[in-house]
């Protein structure tokens, strides 16, 4: 996944483009982990103590500006400049991590994945 990353990354690459490839990776991930059987990991409620399956996010904007810089494909004051830019789009444009639109519904839900109640 990381190859298919530093091939599609450019300095042009805009936030919508790498939206979109965070996603495609996120789907990548998501069948890889179903073609080996690995199941999500455990979570145990802080509340009523119940055990369940946690939620897998997907794969962030910031999250694969980490792995650029690790991979050498961005250094570290592009990495910084970079980060700082995706901190203040989101902002500007109300975005989650994932880079997707804030709903307002989704803020009456419990964000935390050991809160089940």
């Amino acid at each position: 996944m990381l190859e298919i990353l530093i091939a599609v990354w450019s300095p042009s690459t805009t936030w919508d483009e790498l939206v979109e490839m965070c996603g495609r990776l996120t789907g990548l991930r998501t069948d890889l982990r179903q073609s080996r059987g690995i199941q999500a990991p455990l979570m145990k409620c802080s509340k009523c103590g119940s055990v369940s399956r946690g939620d897998i996010k997907g794969v962030s904007v910031r999250s694969a500006l980490f792995a650029l810089r690790k991979a050498g494909a961005i250094s570290d004051t592009d990495f910084q400049r970079l980060d700082h830019d995706w901190k203040k789009h989101r902002a500007v444009r109300g975005l989650d991590a994932l880079g997707m639109k804030n709903d307002a519904s989704s803020a009456t839900t419990t964000s935390d994945p050991s809160v089940c109640c």
